[in-house]
């Protein structure tokens, strides 16, 4: 089972809030999240820089008359 972006942003707000109230020794327990969410967009970020970018024609020779 896959977890999605929004989800883990939603655990990575949860974890803060325990950090905040609760202690920096859950600090790791937020960082985590933070990592894997940095990780999450910055694979989608590359995935769409790729498809968003205009493919170049391929100039092809004359076929020989």
């Amino acid at each position: 089972m896959s977890i999605s972006l929004k989800e883990l942003e939603e655990g990575r707000r949860i974890a803060a809030l325990v950090v905040r109230y609760c202690g920096e020794k859950y600090f790791p327990l937020f960082d985590r999240f933070d990592r894997e969410v940095q990780k999450r967009r910055s694979a989608a970020d590359r995935i769409e820089a790729a498809i968003g970018r205009q493919v170049p024609e391929i100039q092809r020779e004359s076929p020989p008359p």
